[in-house]
């Protein structure tokens, strides 16, 4: 087991969970922040230096774009508290582990390579022994920690800051668990990753500023009805 890995996937948990759960808007903001750019280390081994520069600097602009979203908008703090985001974080964590042990038991009972489907090809490094197991196993487990944190507040949230952070939540969740069941991408799709990630980012943050803009007008409506403003002159 690589313990720098191990050590990016507790990085990856802490600021994922600080990101759902916390009540100051700047420390979301740095817990998704810490979330994105450890997912973008969690790779074995570092791709090029052109690539690895693709993936921080995707995660920076997400994090960029939420911010401008969190900003601007009310803040959303889990109901659940931060010590149950971290229990739902562990739970999940640890059934991925299950599942990729499973998925590669079974792949190397029927002779076929574990996490990486055919013939090697450009970007994908061959396995040997359980080290490559380990480091997928791995990327799977911090893939469905951040589902179990994200999918909640992507499907059960108000419209707002909260909902956006899980939506770029479970994209990156989703993005890990790919990267650890089949195995490192070619450059190509490294690039189509993160732009799917600014993406996601981006339509979160939209939804956020329109649900905030509704919000201020159904306050402003409210005022109006009571008495407190005075309706404007047309």
């Amino acid at each position: 087991m690589n313990p720098v890995l191990v050590a990016i996937v507790f990085a990856i948990c802490a600021g994922a969970v600080v990101a759902v759960s916390a009540r100051d808007s700047g420390a979301a903001s740095i817990g998704l922040t810490i979330a994105l750019v450890a997912a973008a280390l969690l790779v074995e081994p570092l791709p090029s230096a052109a690539i690895l520069g693709v993936r921080v600097v995707a995660g920076l602009l997400v994090a960029t774009i939420i911010r401008s979203a969190v900003r601007g908008g009310q803040r959303q703090p889990s109901p659940l508290g931060w010590p149950a985001e971290a229990l739902l974080a562990t739970a999940g964590a640890i059934a991925g582990l299950g599942v990729a042990v499973g998925l590669a038991a079974v792949a190397a009972a029927g002779g076929v390579p574990v996490g990486v489907p055919g013939a090697p090809g450009p970007g994908v490094p061959e396995v040997a022994g359980g080290g490559t197991l380990t480091s997928m196993a791995i990327t799977v487990a911090a893939g469905t920690s951040l589902l179990a944190l994200a999918i909640a507040p992507l499907i059960h949230g108000q419209p707002g800051v909260r909902r956006a952070i899980g939506l770029v939540l479970v994209t990156q969740a989703v993005l890990l668990i790919r990267v650890g069941l089949a195995g490192p991408g070619v450059d190509l799709e490294e690039v189509a990753r993160a732009a799917l990630l600014v993406t996601a980012a981006a339509t979160g943050a939209a939804l956020a500023r329109a649900a905030t803009v509704a919000r201020t007008a159904e306050e402003a409506d409210v005022d109006v009805l009571e008495g407190r403003r005075p309706v404007p002159a047309r």
